[in-house]
């Protein structure tokens, strides 16, 4: 068992000199007279065991232990205590019979340890020493006073034992601590909800807000809807009109083809009648010379009326084709001589409007933005352009413009600004060689839909040269040009008109030189024409097929004007059809950007809807968006970022409210705890309690808190002497509370058992009998550990088994070893 061998006292208060005071098994005591240091020797084991507190050591700074001198001694340089203890079952983990443990302090309060000669931290040197229940906190010291202050105690102070020995503090720390935490975590779950709460106010503003945006985007989409139906509508409406003007159209056609097989087959009679007139004359200039100027007058008559009816009925013809050319469309190619004389020299293309075949809708746009150069004419090589100008140069024709197509170079282009149809160049057809000479004329013009348009153009994206569909054109200096534009015919045969105009005028010059020169003829032969008998039947017949050609004549003028009539109305239809046709690709362009919604449309039954149901779902719509108002359409994606952020919030609060509940379990689990082990250690003392007061009184006694739920209420101890019921201690004698304040001492000691006590003239307040109780109580206990008692009982040191005097010379404390007589 470990017990203290002996302790070294060096320079430490009263004990210059090193002194050396060996304890063996058993009861000990240390006396002498007051004042001459026997507590210093309590105190050096108080200080050797790390003691700092003032109360312990009765020295307020741990240098003032250091023995302070005299006039006839020098003070020490440092104070030194060395306990050395019986380690022979190595209950201590040093092996080594007999460890020391040492704490030296020099003047500038410095503290060493050293534990088996080795230097050491004193809380590994506490660390050690514990594990054989040395502890500076232990209750097996008790000093002067202590059993009078706890007589003088209250209850909660008394309490306050059972706390220290059941290790309460630690819980009451552990408790204190995870209240910290509980505060802490509970400020942060107060700021959280206040946060939370904010979001979740915030949110419910941005759900609002959301759910508006997603009616407001279904309106939208709705609106979209009825609109495409409605564009889809027209367009099939259109195609169904054109459809129907293509069949007009043919059976104009075929009307016109039987018109003119009837107009062949009048003509191929009248033929036959001229040649049939024309035996006739040659009969009768058979018959007689005498009748031959006669038969030359008829013949010239005949001839004259045949070439004024061919005359009549190409005016007839030129007159319609005229008409039709006017009704026709065609760009205006301003083509002057100069340009029509280069157009069939070598390598000569031809002109710029010669070369491009333009959609009617962009008809206007095209002759606008090209201006001049529509009479630009394109040749193959550079070469062939000065060959041209020196022609026109050296016959004094002219000026016209030349496109080399060998050294023109296409005009890089920007991106297309937003809301223009197109780049004017990418909307005309024609033969890819042309494309260079296209896109130098076209390449840099935008096609936008209206002035209002282009001029939105050029305010977001900056300055293009712009043109509308109905002639407006704004450059890139920001000088602009519109107004009325008065259009041209459109005109997809106009070249073959003109050659039929053409080549029926030039008929119709020739067959005038030849009407003036046989009117001059027969006027010369007028007078000179005989009235001959024998021609007379052949001049009958003559005028019977003249009445029956001009009866001819008169139904081929009938069947000319109703020709007529029907190709104007072909024309017209094809007039309509064109229109339709423009109106289908105007459709067509609408329709693209809807095209992916076919399928919803039909889905939705919308095609099924007339136009002016059409028209009031679009109406009922775009009020409900009016009355909506302004959205914030970014809303919708705001909310689910919002949302997962207060998800993700909401989460970090649960946690830190799981973390609030956590503390608060681990508060409530410490509390339990610090019950469970308070009610052991109270049941324990209190049973060692009533044990010890037995074994001094034969009385009886108990512990018992004031309030036994609340383990913050006093201790009660209640003693019964023999002879008395149970009493509280403060209603018992001095003697009484004295003997029953012991009897608590150790009850806590017998608790947590240590190897070695000492007391310090703790009996002092007992009288004869109780000394002697007490005594018999110690020399029974010394039997399983070590009692060291600082007393000048005398009947205390007579029961001594070693006695230890303490003595002072010079204000030096000296030890002497007392033999006591065994009697």
């Amino acid at each position: 068992m470990v017990r203290i061998e002996k302790v070294v006292l060096e320079g430490f208060k009263s004990f210059k000199r090193k002194a050396s005071i060996p304890f063996p098994e058993g009861f000990s005591v240390v006396t002498g007279p007051n004042g001459v240091g026997k507590t210093n020797i309590a105190d050096a084991l108080h200080f050797v065991l790390g003691s700092g507190a003032s109360k312990s050591l009765r020295a307020k700074k741990a240098h003032e232990v250091i023995f302070q001198g005299n006039a006839k001694k020098k003070p020490s340089e440092y104070a030194k205590v060395s306990m050395y203890l019986n380690n022979t079952d190595r209950t201590i983990p040093i092996d080594e019979d007999s460890v020391s443990v040492t704490r030296r302090v020099n003047k500038a309060g410095v503290s060493t340890y050293r534990i088996a000669g080795r230097i050491s931290t004193k809380q590994e040197v506490m660390d050690i020493l514990s594990q054989a229940s040395i502890m500076l906190d232990a209750h097996n010291m008790i000093q002067q006073g202590d059993v009078t202050r706890m007589i003088e105690m209250n209850p909660v102070e008394r309490r306050r034992f059972i706390d220290e020995i059941a290790g309460i503090t630690e819980y009451d720390e552990k408790k204190e601590k995870a209240m910290r935490e509980l505060e802490k975590v509970a400020d942060k779950v107060r700021e959280a909800e206040i946060v939370l709460e904010q979001k979740d106010e915030l949110m419910q503003k941005i759900k609002t807000e959301r759910d508006t945006a997603l009616e407001y985007r279904r309106l939208q989409n709705t609106l979209r809807l009825v609109v495409a139906a409605g564009i889809l509508r027209n367009l099939r409406a259109l195609e169904k009109k054109l459809d129907g003007s293509e069949k007009g159209s043919t059976g104009k056609e075929e009307e016109i083809e039987g018109l003119t097989k009837e107009i062949n087959d009048v003509e191929h009679e009248i033929t036959g009648l001229e040649k049939e007139m024309d035996g006739i004359t040659e009969k009768v200039l058979q018959a007689s010379s005498l009748m031959e100027e006669a038969g030359r007058v008829s013949e010239l008559q005949a001839r004259i009326e045949m070439k004024k009816e061919r005359i009549k009925m190409n005016q007839n013809e030129i007159a319609r084709i005229s008409d039709m050319i006017e009704s026709m469309s065609s760009l205006d190619r301003r083509e002057s001589p100069a340009v029509k004389a280069v157009l069939d020299r070598p390598g000569v293309e031809g002109t710029f409007a010669d070369l491009v075949m333009v959609p009617p809708n962009y008809k206007v746009a095209v002759e606008v933005a090209a201006g001049p150069h529509l009479a630009d004419v394109v040749v193959e090589k550079n070469e062939q352009a000065v060959e041209c100008i020196k022609y026109l140069k050296a016959n004094r024709i002219g000026r016209a413009r030349f496109i080399p197509m060998d050294r023109i170079a296409g005009k890089a282009r920007p991106d297309l600004p937003k809301g223009a149809i197109g780049w004017l160049s990418d909307l005309v057809h024609h033969d890819p060689k042309y494309g260079m000479v296209v896109n130098f004329v076209l390449g840099s013009t935008v096609c936008a839909k209206d002035i209002s348009t282009a001029k939105e153009i050029t305010d977001k994206s900056g300055r293009y040269r712009i043109v509308t569909l109905d002639g407006d054109i704004i450059e890139k200096s920001g000088a602009m040009t519109g107004g009325y534009y008065k259009k041209k015919g459109e005109g997809p045969n106009i070249t073959q008109y003109l050659d039929n105009r053409k080549n029926l005028e030039r008929e119709s010059e020739t067959l005038r030189m030849d009407l003036e020169e046989l009117e001059k003829e027969l006027k010369s032969l007028k007078g000179r024409e005989g009235n001959v008998e024998s021609i007379t039947r052949l001049e009958e017949r003559r005028k019977e097929i003249s009445r029956r050609a001009e009866k001819l004549r008169l139904r081929k003028d009938r069947l000319f004007e109703k020709r007529t009539a029907v190709q104007e109305e072909s024309g017209r239809i094809n007039v309509r059809q064109a229109r339709y046709e423009a109106a289908i690709e105007t459709a067509r362009m609408d329709w693209e950007k809807y095209r992916e919604m076919e399928h919803d449309i039909e889905e939705s039954g919308l095609l099924s809807s007339s136009v002016t149901e059409l028209d009031e779902k679009k109406e009922q719509v775009m009020t409900r968006m009016d009355e909506i108002g302004p959205v914030n359409l970014k809303a919708i994606e705001e909310f689910e970022t919002f949302r997962e952020d207060f998800e993700e919030f909401k989460e970090k609060v649960d946690k830190v409210l799981e973390e609030k509940n956590s503390i608060e379990g681990t508060i409530t689990s410490i509390e339990e705890k610090k019950k469970e082990v308070f009610s052991l250690t109270m049941n324990t003392i209190s049973r060692h309690f009533r044990e010890t007061y037995a074994e001094l009184t034969d009385g009886d006694a108990d512990l018992k808190l004031g309030n036994p739920d609340d383990l913050d209420s006093g201790l009660m101890i209640y003693a019964s002497p023999p002879g008395k019921r149970l009493l509280s201690i403060d209603s018992l004698s001095g003697g009484e509370k004295t003997i029953t304040a012991f009897a608590f001492l150790f009850a806590i000691q017998s608790h947590k058992p240590a190897p070695f006590y000492v007391l310090d003239e703790s009996d002092a307040a007992l009288d004869r009998a109780n000394t002697k109780r007490v005594v018999d109580l110690i020399k029974r206990h010394s039997k399983l550990a070590q009692f060291i008692l600082i007393s000048h009982n005398d009947q205390l040191i007579k029961e001594a088994d070693q006695v230890y005097g303490v003595s002072m010379e010079h204000g030096e404390s000296k030890i002497i070893g007392i033999q006591l007589p065994n009697n």
